[in-house]
């Protein structure tokens, strides 16, 4: 009998979890593709630029270690005699 309760139920709940992901889902998708576009708008206004306008991008000079000096390789001699 506790068999046969608990497969009633598992369908049961099977169904209606399907039946709301069928409710859910597109909306879900929708408001995801919505906040991709404007994102995607507010991105290219910000890169279009007046024509004329000039921008300077300055790079900071030190990148990675900054105990790091890139001098040369290193190279070890011998003394001959």
């Amino acid at each position: 009998m506790a068999l046969i309760r608990f497969i009633i139920i598992a369908v049961g709940v099977y169904y209606i979890l399907k039946w709301i992901l069928k409710a859910i889902f597109p909306f879900l998708v929708q408001k995801t593709f919505s906040k991709m576009q404007e994102q995607a708008k507010q991105q290219q206004n910000q890169q279009t630029k007046k024509e004329g306008e000039i921008t300077i991008d300055k790079t900071s000079g030190k990148k990675g270690d900054p105990n790091k000096k890139d001098v040369g390789d290193y190279v070890d001699y011998e003394e001959l005699d």
